[in-house]
Formats: structure tokens, sequence, C-alpha cells
């Protein structure tokens, strides 16, 4: 496996989490606070939709979904006057999937070794370190989004293998 394609991994696993963690989630679920603190699905999906758009400019493609509601992911999504349209920003950030993976598989490996990029976390990091670090970080709030429908009273849907041993045998 090279470079572009554990990167790859990243995002596909990311869009995939995504996908199977809203599916069934209404509007009304995604801005179900968890107590005490933390953030509702919508902020969540905001969130990663808004460093998505990030990903697809250092790709060089067009945003995932282009809305001055994400500006609503600076503070938390706390009532339903600040939420964002839930049914259409999942939309758009899952219709950039192909356009992003594609991206990643056009790109040049010198593209990849590229230094001076800055490390969110400090210092300077090369092109597919950043594209790395963005993918981990994608990940971690998709499987917040787990969490988030859980606490919405929906099943959650990426089962532990002791689950599937289960269901498999009901």
């Amino acid at each position: 496996m090279n470079a572009a394609d554990a990167i790859k991994t990243h995002y596909t696993l990311a869009y995939r989490t995504i996908a199977m963690n809203t599916n069934g989630m209404s509007h009304e679920d995604s801005i179900r606070q968890p107590t005490p603190g933390g953030n509702c699905a919508n902020w969540i999906l905001g969130h990663i939709t808004a460093v998505q758009n990030e990903v697809m400019k250092l790709l060089g493609e067009a945003p995932a979904w282009d809305s001055e509601s994400l500006g609503r992911t600076a503070g938390l999504i706390t009532t339903e006057a600040e939420a964002i349209d839930w049914d259409v920003m999942l939309r758009e950030f899952l219709a950039s999937e192909a356009r992003c993976l594609g991206a990643i598989d056009r790109l040049a490996p010198e593209k990849l070794d590229e230094a001076g990029y800055p490390n969110p976390l400090g210092g300077e990091l090369t092109f597919g370190e950043l594209l790395n670090f963005l993918g981990f970080h994608q990940c971690y709030h998709a499987g917040q989004v787990g969490m988030a429908r859980r606490l919405a009273g929906l099943d959650g849907v990426i089962k532990g293998p002791q689950e599937r041993v289960q269901a498999a045998g009901s």
C-alpha cells in the first residue's frame, strides 16, 4: 500500500461511517443534545463538512457544500433556530465522496512529499501528512456521529464482533 492509498482509506472510512451512522437520522434526531455538554450530530456533521471543504480545496476540488450556514459550527448548535438543514447538508457532504477519492487517486507522489504545510497542532507537515491528519480528524468525528445516533434513541449501526455473531444467530 502506498501513501495515497493509506490516505484514501481514511477518507473512505470517514464517508462510509458517516453514511452508516446518519442512515435514518431525522433533522430532529440531529439536534438532540447530549448532557452534560458535548455536541449534537447537527454540529458534528457541520464541522466535518466545513473541514471537508478545506480538504477539497487542498485537492483542487469544489467544496463539499458551499453554504454560509456552516459558519454556525463556530459555536454550539443547541436550538432549532441555530441548526443547519440536516437533509441538505448530509446529501451534499455524501455527494462529495467520489470527487474527493478521485482527487486523491490523481495525486502525484511528489505532491505528497511537498513540505511546508501548517500542522494544526503546531509545526509543519508534508502535504501527504496534512491529508492524513485531516483524514484522521474526519474519522474521529464520524465516530462521534455514531454516539449522537445512539443518544437520539437509534440503534448503533457499526457492530462489534460479538454483536455481529448475535445478529447472525437471530
